[in-house]
């Protein structure tokens, strides 16, 4: 049995080692606080920094292989483990591409895969002023754009929707532009947000999850909920598919390519990835961003599919096949999200200190085919996700009415 290292200690390693126990795993988490999510559970756990150079070295210094749940950890500490000769799924290499989302589109159009039409703001290095941004949006056909921060973006951060001029002015004038290396990207009018879960094992063997259509929450520009299959034509669906595979093989040749420049033997695109699509209301299907791990999309499978992406990830960490990615039933997620302050004085500085409550939950747990997957956070904050549930059904419309009643059921507010 390989012992496996995940750097992280967020609920994606808390799913994965849940799903891993049934294949007698062993692994350890490298957690910036305990408890947490994935700590909780880990065999053992190293208390550091994500960014923490001797804390990773001193994980993979205990482990056979080495991961991460998250995109936001030194590479430099990845590329050194790779130099010693210990797999690091994905490869650094990945990570590197991945960390850059400029990198990201440059990557997509060398490969010819479609994405929405960019351009970067000012030199790309240095957080862009009024001007960049106005001058960016004007070679891919003016406003209104996305601004997206090259680096650091996560969960609906690092974005910013500039619908005019007026909106690419510095936050203290009542515009929203980011203070960060960025670049814009042409606002697509689309029908649909999809995704598609990508499996890649270190022997190049493939499979795909099928494609799901995602819902944000605009207050927040996060995921709330996935069905599971999209509602879309057999040929559309098919080639979301097509298209995810085809971007991660590029990011696999391009990691593979940049590992061997510096001498080294990188794992490449083996892995776990989220592939979020969007659909265009001309039909047009675009690449919008690639997760080098367990994606919010895929949660669903632990009950939808004969093999969750928790146990397919875990499965490519130890070496062994890829699982089916047959989907059982039809099925949606809904994100459990901790609830905005009720009142002003509830957003001091102690309310995001505050204590989970679970209210509902018996009532939710009761709905036929309603599952529920709390991830154990000691705090709230509001929209924090901390957990989520999935309902099963007979049909996509049977699946939907039960979530959205479970979903009606359950409040997350802080403990009085």
């Amino acid at each position: 049995m390989r012992k496996i290292g995940i750097i992280g200690g967020g609920q994606l390693g808390r799913m994965t080692i849940e799903e891993a126990r049934s294949l007698l795993c062993y692994i350890e988490v490298l957690s910036p606080e305990y408890p947490s999510p994935g700590a909780e559970l880990a065999d053992e756990t190293i208390l550091g920094g994500l960014m923490d150079r001797d804390a990773i070295l001193e994980l993979a210094s205990r482990v056979d292989v080495v991961s991460y749940e998250i995109e936001h950890v030194n590479v430099d500490a990845l590329r050194e483990i790779e130099a010693m000769g210990k797999p690091v799924i994905p490869g650094a290499a990945v990570l590197a591409l991945i960390q850059d989302k400029a990198e990201q589109k440059r990557l997509l159009d060398a490969a010819g895969i479609a994405t929405a039409p960019w351009a970067m703001a000012g030199d790309g290095l240095s957080p862009a002023n009024p001007s960049d941004l106005c001058a960016a949006a004007e070679r891919i056909g003016g406003f209104p754009v996305a601004q997206k921060a090259r680096r650091g973006g996560y969960d609906g951060r690092g974005v910013a929707i500039l619908r005019n001029a007026a909106d690419a002015m510095p936050v203290s004038d009542g515009g929203r532009m980011l203070a960060a290396p960025c670049f814009v990207e042409k606002a697509i009018d689309f029908s649909k947000e999809l995704a598609v879960v990508v499996a890649r094992d270190s022997f190049g063997a493939r499979a795909t999850y099928p494609c799901v259509e995602m819902v944000f929450d605009p207050r927040v520009n996060l995921c709330d909920s996935v069905l599971m299959p999209a509602r879309e034509s057999p040929a559309l669906l098919a080639e979301a598919e097509r298209l995810a595979l085809a971007a991660v093989d590029a990011l696999d040749a391009a990691a593979k390519a940049a590992a061997a420049a510096r001498g080294a033997r990188g794992s490449g695109a083996a892995g776990i990835f989220g592939v979020e699509l969007f659909l265009a209301r001309d039909g047009a299907l675009l690449v919008n961003e690639i997760a080098p791990r367990p994606h919010n999309s895929g949660h669903l499978s632990i009950e939808a599919c004969a093999t969750s992406q928790f146990q397919q990830y875990y499965r490519i960490l130890a070496g062994y096949p890829l699982g089916s990615v047959e989907q059982l039933r039809p099925a949606m997620m809904v994100n459990l999200l901790g609830e905005p302050p009720a009142a002003p004085a509830a957003s001091a500085p102690g309310y995001e200190l505050c204590e989970p409550e679970y209210l509902g939950l018996e009532a939710a747990l009761a709905v036929p085919g309603v599952s529920v997957h709390l991830y154990g956070k000691r705090e709230l904050r509001a929209f924090r996700k901390m957990g989520h549930l999935c309902a099963l059904g007979v049909s996509v419309e049977e699946a939907m009415r039960r979530a959205e009643l479970a979903r009606a059921l359950i409040r997350i507010v802080a403990k009085r």
